[in-house]
């Protein structure tokens, strides 16, 4: 890890001390072991005024306070129930993303560093407070050249850099997590990580997002009922993004709605529908639907904003949702066991015996005699969670779509009491049925198996061949990984680095010694300098080890 970042990472330690999380810095003993001697000095700071919090949100202040990483990071978690209890999931939800706004010099710099002009020259208008303030990015108010009025979202001057340190560091600990402590393993810190960092990377890229609104505005082009904000291309960059701004009333604010004479129930039935049809239509699909983010115009129009966060379905992905709703529907376990299995991957630790227990459980608890009894979005989160909880791994869009399902019932039902995304669904659930089964459909997939039946049977020769000449010539390579034996190697690198300090202290003692009965060079109270100070630094290195020991308990 790079020298800069150890400032940072002794704050990170400091905080998460604070805020009750002292005991997982100790058990990584990141001063010592994990860390190295570049955190000799470090501290913990034992939790005080966090001490009456319950846990899920001592976690949360404590992301909070570690600024905009961390905060994405527990974004993340928070879509994820197979890594973190509903209670940890429900509170990380909560994290506020909402800072101080930067100065209007710095921010005027990074319009015009990226899109190569003068603000003057850009905008008739710029506003010089922002609207609102995030950890990433801000928004300003504008107005074009030809009237228009727009919203600019600028990216954070050196967020780039914030984060790429913050994502280092955190891999850092991640690794050594996984060294030192055992129990971490079983979630994969690293690949947390990894997902994080790919997730930041696409939030950073503003052209991304840009292409995202173009992508969902030609989706509903031709669609009366929904709306989304034209991207002004010319005026957007990676670190810039300028778009249409709506002058619409949030979703959620039902009061004001029926103040303005608009259909609440029509509002519902068209946000599902535009919901539905991305997922299983296109298999692409707004995936961050908060009320923050759904607006209501005229003529009961929905406009969707913010399209950083997007999932994909694949088609198989898509098949196997519809024919879980079916055996959800007809009660028949079997349809519904067969493929719930086939959403994820299973290996040697999944208890095929207990997911068929739990899942015939869960058909029972949901099997009801009408539709409209029927919670999607409920049913599927309860499934993701039977499938997790017995080592099914599933791609993370499937989390994505679980809590965008949750999110749009919840905002249906608070709409309109009699909503019911189920039956709008129906049409969705035949399209798809009578794609699946249709001769263009079977022809279709008959071909390509065919054509990798064929690209198969072709390069099998060429293969065995090669294996074979290896073989011939000693140069067949089998490579093996060990597992479970981080804990001995970890112990072993313990091991040996306290014999090698004792050789030190014993070559320190022993050469002083020397120097005592040789009696040469300046005194100290009668007897060699040299030969005292080996002593006292002989002595005060032999103090290390051994309270490492006394404290480990393991004399």
């Amino acid at each position: 890890m790079h020298y800069r970042n150890i400032k940072r990472l002794r704050k990170i330690l400091r905080v998460l001390a604070k805020h009750g999380y002292g005991y997982l810095v100790d058990k990584l003993n990141a001063e010592q072991r994990a860390l190295g001697r570049l955190l000799v000095s470090f501290s913990p700071v034992r939790k005080r005024r966090f001490l009456h919090m319950v846990e899920p949100v001592r976690l949360r202040t404590a992301l909070e306070e570690l600024g905009p990483t961390f905060i994405k990071f527990g974004q993340v978690l928070s879509t994820r129930p197979d890594l973190l209890p509903p209670e940890f999931c429900r509170e990380l939800e909560r994290l506020q993303d909402s800072v101080a706004g930067c100065a209007y010099c710095d921010m005027e710099g990074v319009v015009e560093a990226e899109l190569k002009r003068p603000i003057r020259e850009l905008f008739a208008e710029f506003s010089a407070e922002p609207m609102a303030a995030a950890s990433l990015a801000q928004v300003h108010r504008a107005r074009l050249k030809d009237g228009r009025r727009v919203i600019v979202k600028v990216q954070r001057p050196g967020i780039e850099q914030v984060v790429a340190g913050d994502l280092d560091i955190l891999e850092f600990l991640a690794a050594k997590a996984e060294q030192y402590v055992e129990e971490s393993r079983a979630y994969n810190p690293t690949g947390m990580v990894r997902e994080l960092r790919k997730s930041l990377a696409r939030e950073l890229d503003f052209n991304l997002e840009a292409s995202n609104a173009q992508r969902f505005r030609e989706m509903f082009a031709d669609d009366p009922t929904v709306h989304v904000p034209e991207i002004h291309l010319e005026l957007s960059g990676a670190r810039v993004l300028t778009m249409e701004e709506i002058q619409g009333i949030k979703i959620s604010d039902v009061r004001a709605l029926e103040k303005a004479g608009l259909d609440r129930r029509a509002i519902a039935a068209n946000g599902a529908n535009a919901y539905l049809k991305q997922i299983f239509g296109k298999g692409f699909f707004h995936a961050d639907p908060h009320p923050g983010n759904l607006f209501v115009l005229p003529g009961n129009r929905v406009v969707f904003l913010d399209f950083g966060m997007t999932g994909r379905l694949h088609p198989h992905v898509k098949s196997q949702i519809i024919k879980i709703l079916m055996g959800i529907i007809q009660g028949d376990m079997a349809m519904m066991s067969e493929a719930a299995t086939a959403l994820g991957t299973t290996d040697e630790r999944t208890d095929f015996r207990s997911l068929e227990l739990e899942l015939a459980d869960f058909v029972d608890r949901n099997y009801v005699s009408s539709l409209k009894d029927i919670r999607v979005g409920e049913n599927f989160a309860q499934l993701v969670n039977i499938l997790t909880s017995n080592r099914v791994k599933l791609a993370p869009e499937l989390f994505l779509l679980a809590r965008t399902l949750m999110t749009i019932e919840g905002v249906g039902k608070r709409l309109d009491p009699e909503f019911n995304l189920i039956e709008l669904l129906e049409p969705f659930i035949k399209e798809l049925l009578r794609e699946r089964h249709s001769p263009r459909k079977i022809a279709k997939d008959v071909l390509k198996f065919g054509s990798w039946l064929y690209n198969f049977i072709i390069a099998l020769p060429r293969d065995m061949r090669e294996i074979v000449t290896k073989v011939k010539q000693g140069k067949l390579r089998i490579e093996f990984e060990h597992k479970g034996l981080e804990e001995l190697i970890a112990e072993l690198d313990r091991v040996s680095n306290r014999i090698a300090f004792s050789l030190i202290i014993a070559a320190l003692i022993i050469g002083s010694s020397i120097i005592m009965h040789a009696d040469k060079g300046w005194k100290l109270f009668g007897h060699p300098l040299l030969g005292v100070l080996g002593y006292l630094l002989a002595g005060l290195l032999g103090l290390w080890p051994a309270w490492s020991i006394i404290r480990s308990g393991k004399l």
